[in-house]
């Protein structure tokens, strides 16, 4: 459904600092020793019987996951190089075995010098200063490594270096939903790209200080400002029609000069060729680009008027069947007509936005979707929208035919789909008397007044813009609110809200 409230995001909540591991007391490492302490801690290992701690094992520091492996190396956040000399048994066997005191005794200050004379075999009392230097170095490397290796397996060493872990900082709570899309389309035309999000960027909605853009079919500026004192409000955007008889009248209108002091949007109804007259067109030459330097023409007068924006409602309610441009005649030739005119209108006026605007309920083809022109050729899915076939006397019966085949609320789905705005350029009440419809309308209606305000202020974010249609001449829909007023009870609802 698509009646799920827009509401405005709600300010973010302030970002706490990401949760981490506490940070561990720094271990304290064994000072090295100097030369006469090497000699005493000699001493002291030759004569002890104590056996030394096996170096290396499994240890946990205080962030978890730490390891040493056999070869006594940290892995994980502190790794440390293995020395040359191998495993910390090997390490420790080489300096049991370096300092172990000689057979033959012998004062302290040679009893390495005389064991390294036996095993290299010189002569007593001549001393190989050489050799004897670099196995004292090696010796003194040796026993560097075995005093700094306990500190770095100590555990609370490890915890020392263990950094807080870096975590990602939860999203802001308190962020409000995406407002609740309706019921997609149950039907897609290959060639229409739908079900891909759509790369082509959105046109801005027409100017408004409102919740979102909203105005009247006029044919005058008298009818504009009518509108807006019944209402109360300033109108936004004035759908107009062009007349159809002659490509003269089409792309050199008459609403240039009659709104030229009009300060909002333009809503241009447009044929996509004339439909009476002595050159009546055709759907098959309109596709062939017969009429493409036309389409040219109107986009420059667009520019020329100051109008290069408005919104271009090019064929409308293409999907009913009282046009010459119906679609149900040539589906095909329809889309590429569709697509040679809006090609041929931006060509010359960039900034137009193109309205493809079909009818609700249309009976001439019931699957509106299936023949989009495409993202590249549409700024707007527009639909005409009334209160009949069928009527809606409950919330229920809106409901329904909203989201029914070729829909409001299909429309709203197709456009969010595509990454485009919706319009309604023609929307109201239907009288039950002296119109087509008679008892398929609703007749005055103040529940639909309300159920389309509700629809409009709940998508406002797409919405491009939306037209009350006030007519009152029999024979047609007999809308109208004021002058005459032909539904009092709608006409309250409808200024209470607007």
């Amino acid at each position: 459904m698509i009646m799920a409230p827009a509401r405005e995001t709600p300010p973010a909540a302030e970002r706490r600092p990401a949760p981490g591991g506490r940070g561990a007391e720094r271990g304290r490492r064994t000072p090295v020793p100097t030369g006469s302490d090497r000699d005493d801690l000699a001493d002291r290992e030759a004569t002890s019987s104590r056996p030394r701690p096996a170096a290396g094992g499994a240890r946990s520091g205080s962030g978890g996951g730490e390891r040493g492996s056999a070869d006594g190396v940290v892995t994980g956040i502190l790794p440390v190089a293995a020395p040359a000399a191998g495993s910390g048994r090997q390490r420790r066997d080489a300096r049991e075995s370096a300092w172990t005191e000689p057979a033959g005794g012998g004062s302290l200050p040679h009893r390495a010098t005389d064991w390294i004379i036996e095993h290299w075999g010189a002569k007593p009392g001549r001393h190989p200063y050489l050799p004897v230097a670099l196995v004292a170095f090696a010796a003194t490397l040796a026993l560097v490594a075995w005093l700094l290796g306990p500190a770095q397996h100590d555990e609370s060493n490890v915890a020392a270096a263990d950094p807080t872990p870096t975590q990602a900082v939860p999203s802001p709570a308190g962020e409000a939903p995406t407002p609740t899309q309706p019921a997609a389309p149950t039907q897609r035309a290959a060639s229409s790209g739908a079900g891909a999000v759509s790369a082509v960027g959105r046109v801005e909605r027409a100017d408004t200080a409102s919740l979102f853009p909203s105005g009247v079919a006029a044919h005058s500026m008298a009818e504009v400002r009518a509108w807006a004192e019944f209402r109360g409000s300033p109108v936004d955007v004035a759908v107009t029609y062009t007349e159809r008889n002659s490509w003269d009248a089409i792309v050199n209108p008459w609403m240039g000069r009659t709104f030229a002091s009009y300060p909002g949007d333009l809503v241009i109804s447009v044929p996509l060729f004339p439909d009476e007259g002595p050159q009546k067109g055709s759907l098959t030459a309109c596709a062939a680009g017969d009429y493409d330097a036309r389409w040219r023409q109107f986009g420059r007068w667009l520019v020329a008027q100051g109008r290069g924006d408005s919104f271009v409602r090019l064929g409308w309610e293409f999907n009913g069947d009282w046009f010459a441009w119906r679609a149900s005649e040539n589906p095909g030739a329809y889309v590429q007509c569709f697509r040679n005119a809006s090609s041929a209108i931006k060509a010359t006026s960039p900034k137009a936005r193109i309205d493809w605007n079909l009818n609700a309920h249309g009976p001439g083809y019931r699957d509106a979707f299936s023949i989009y022109p495409g993202d590249n050729y549409v700024d707007v899915i527009g639909i005409d929208s009334y209160d009949q076939y069928p009527p809606s006397y409950t919330v229920g019966d809106f409901e329904r035919q909203c989201n029914d085949s070729d829909g409001l609320c299909q429309v709203i789905s197709f456009a969010r789909q595509h990454n485009k705005l919706f319009s309604v350029p023609e929307w109201g009440v239907v009288s039950q008397q002296d119109t087509k419809a008679k008892m398929n309308a609703g007749g005055d209606n103040p529940l639909y007044i309300q159920q389309m305000f509700s629809v409009f202020q709940r998508n406002a974010d797409i919405l491009a813009y939306e037209a009350y249609f006030s007519e009152g001449a029999s024979g047609n829909v007999r809308s109208s609110l004021v002058n005459p007023n032909q539904h009092p009870n709608s006409s309250a609802t409808y200024q209470r809200l607007w």
